[in-house]
């Protein structure tokens, strides 16, 4: 075996898993190519998080067989083959694996390099596929999505930034979230070798580190230290950089909000991500969530007084199981007295593996979809007068654009 075509469907993570086993890959001996006809073994890494990431995986799937060699292997990796494996056997007949099965490959293409050896090759992300895929199963919410998501990426994505992988899993176990089937409980990489690779970075001359993981807030809890005393360690280090935590669960903020007043302190770090999910306390409950929303407006606010440069985003969901229109605009309403910069916004989908897809009073998808399209107008809109108000501009007329927008969803 001497050939290989990778694609990757997924988040962050995925993106980082996917450049680390390009590096693993050609370690051991294997050319990595962009033609899956060419290749001796086709991999592809799926994402099943939602219903239509799972049907874009089955797409791709289909296509990519079409295209390889007769003789060539197959490989389907990634979080669909846990979270949703009987979906995969109607279209595939070969091996998968999770995210964590790694050591099969290592033994499929007999390694000599070790994939979790592989230091510092995760400074990049592999290219994604899937938004072309994503934009015919419901053109008017991709062009809104699209459009937020150019707002997010626009700080967060760009050639300029230095991706670091601080770990995977969590110690949650949210209602709707089928994460801990795909990336298991929490597995925090040694605060060591994140500091060595953060160094790396610097060598290389990079300003603005992304730190990825399933759930930054949870990091070191495995290890017997947390976030704030790896964050401690990189703002300890000379120059002039930031660090990026898209991904703080408010509980963990909460906690640590003193143990964090140091690092944050140093001016090194530019945004802090903390996902509220819903703006009802109701709601909230029923997800699992280890918070109110009076405690994350809280939390923040104080943050925000003591740091006023740093930024925070957000990830919200609407659709969630029992969602009254009472509880959407208790949402809507958040983003009113949150001054959040950066918003993502996602809409609840069935998957097997989780609580909340077998609860009564499942959301009409009719219903889902138009909140979701409502709530991501309204985040446009406060994103962009977020900016706007940082820059010291007047936008008189952007709230009456935003109602205008609204009254036609």
């Amino acid at each position: 075996m001497k050939t290989a075509h990778i694609v990757c469907i997924g988040c962050s993570e995925a993106r980082m898993d996917c450049a680390q086993l390009q590096r693993f890959l050609e370690l051991n001996g294997l050319t990595v190519e962009d033609d899956p006809g060419r290749v001796d073994l086709v991999i592809l890494f799926t994402c099943g998080l939602t219903e239509r990431d799972a049907q874009v995986s089955l797409e791709v799937l289909k296509e990519l067989k079409s295209r390889k060699r007769p003789d060539a292997q197959f490989l389907v990796w990634g979080c669909l083959p846990k979270i949703d494996p009987r979906l995969i056997a109607e279209a595939h007949d070969g091996p998968s694996l999770g995210r964590r099965e790694i050591r099969k490959l290592e033994e499929m293409i007999g390694a000599k390099v070790k994939y979790d050896d592989v230091q510092c090759a995760v400074n990049h992300l592999f290219p994604a596929v899937s938004r072309e895929i994503r934009a015919k199963y419901d053109p008017l919410t991709y062009m809104i999505e699209e459009l937020n998501r150019r707002i997010w990426t626009a700080h967060a994505y760009t050639d300029d930034v230095f991706y670091l992988l601080i770990g995977k899993g969590c110690l949650g176990n949210c209602s709707y979230c089928s994460d801990l089937h795909s990336c298991g409980r929490l597995q925090s990489k040694p605060i060591e070798r994140v500091v060595a690779e953060f160094k790396q970075g610097l060598e290389r001359g990079f300003k603005r580190f992304f730190l990825v993981s399933t759930d930054e807030g949870a990091y070191g809890r495995d290890l017997r230290y947390n976030l704030s005393d790896l964050l401690t360690q990189l703002t300890d280090e000379d120059g002039d950089y930031q660090l990026m935590l898209p991904q703080v669960e408010p509980h963990y903020l909460k906690e640590m909000t003193g143990d964090l007043a140091k690092p944050i302190g140093s001016g090194k770090i530019g945004l802090l991500g903390v996902s509220a999910q819903s703006g009802s306390n109701r709601i909230l409950k029923a997800m699992g969530r280890k918070y109110t929303v009076e405690e994350l407006e809280e939390s923040i606010t104080a943050m925000r007084k003591e740091f006023p440069k740093l930024l925070f985003s957000t990830q919200l969901m609407v659709g969630f199981p029992g969602e009254t229109e009472e509880d959407f605009d208790a949402t809507m309403t958040l983003l009113d007295e949150v001054a959040f910069d950066y918003v993502q916004v996602f809409r609840f989908s069935r998957r097997p593996t989780t609580r909340a897809s077998y609860f009564a009073n499942q959301v009409p998808e009719s219903v889902s979809i138009n909140r979701h399209r409502r709530l991501l107008v309204k985040a446009i809109y406060k994103q962009l007068s977020r900016k706007i108000e940082t820059a010291s501009c007047e936008v008189p007329s952007l709230q009456s654009e935003e109602s205008r927008i609204l009254s036609q969803l």
